[in-house]
């Protein structure tokens, strides 16, 4: 995809931030809704390019991990709003989107087991002797689980394909990441572990693509597991309810200055995009979202009695 095409994919994932936002402000539900803003440079540099094949686990802000990969908007929002037509029948809402003809499929029902899920498709991807890999995301809170340490072991232990990219975001809830980890570094948890880490700008489109795209690289010949730490930040309270009374507004407003979005932007002009074209993308794919938002909230409900798909993950 093209530096056009993947900034295209951020905006389609903040316009549907931004519209839900409004949604809640004006005292509509959004059900379960936890905002990707800020952080979508990281979700989209590290899942773009993937092939069907390659499995992605994606983290509860990962609507534009879910784009990237591939899965319409309309299923995103249609489970989001338990609609008909969504990926899970309203068993999961947006948590629990699966499309594993596509490499999807679907989170972890514990928190935390995203782990061995990971090295469990990383072996699977081993034996059948393909070069396919996992790319599992997570943040700060998952990282702080055990299951990371026992999939570690297993994933260095039997080389696995497997991409692991921390999302850096400064907050675990409303605890900061520096009183969660050494130095406010998720990558610190793997001192003693034989596996490559690359610390990177989580708001460098360019910097995130360049990261992910070494360490699957490595895991498709067979080198192991590889890790991506993220550095970003999030723009947005952790979820609807939350005020985020503990975020220093100076810090908030620094980070706002470093939005994943204007910098994809400012990247694109310099290398020689027309400002003008970028305006009329940006027209475009909020006139797309509100479109598709509105036509999936007049649908009809999802019905209980209609059956989960079960369909093998492509290649697993």
């Amino acid at each position: 995809m093209s530096e056009l095409g993947l900034y295209r994919t951020m905006l389609v994932s903040r316009a549907l931030d931004d519209e839900c936002m409004d949604m809640l402000a004006r005292g509509l539900p959004v059900p379960h809704f936890h905002s990707g803003a800020g952080q979508e440079a990281l979700s989209v540099g590290g899942a773009a390019g993937l092939r069907d094949s390659d499995v992605v686990i994606y983290s509860h802000r990962g609507y534009a991990q879910l784009l990237a990969k591939g899965v319409p908007l309309e299923v995103i929002a249609r489970d989001m709003f338990y609609k008909a037509g969504g990926s899970n029948a309203a068993r999961g809402g947006v948590m629990h989107v699966s499309a594993p003809e596509i490499g999807v499929p679907g989170r972890e029902g514990v928190f935390g087991a995203r782990f061995g899920m990971a090295a469990g498709f990383g072996l699977a991807q081993r034996l059948r002797d393909t070069d396919d890999v996992t790319v599992c995301f997570y943040g700060e809170a998952a990282g702080a689980r055990g299951p990371l340490y026992e999939a570690l072991n297993m994933a260095v232990l039997w080389d696995l394909p497997v991409v692991l990219i921390a999302e850096n975001n400064g907050w675990s809830v409303n605890s900061r990441t520096e009183w969660l980890y050494p130095n406010a570094r998720m990558s610190a948890v793997w001192r003693g572990f034989d596996i490559p880490v690359t610390v990177v700008d989580g708001n460098d489109l360019g910097e995130v693509r360049a990261a992910v795209g070494e360490a699957v690289r490595r895991a498709r010949a067979g080198e192991g597991p590889s890790v991506v730490e993220g550095l970003t930040y999030r723009l947005h309270p952790h979820i609807w309810w939350d005020d985020a009374a503990y975020v220093p507004a100076e810090e908030l407003a620094e980070a706002q200055e470093r939005d994943p979005l204007t910098l994809t932007r400012a990247a694109l002009v310099a290398a020689g995009t027309a400002p003008e074209q970028l305006d009329a993308l940006e027209a475009e794919v909020a006139e797309e979202v509100r479109a598709v938002l509105a036509e999936v909230l007049a649908g009809p409900d999802a019905q209980w009695d209609v059956e989960p798909r079960i369909v093998g993950v492509a290649g697993v």
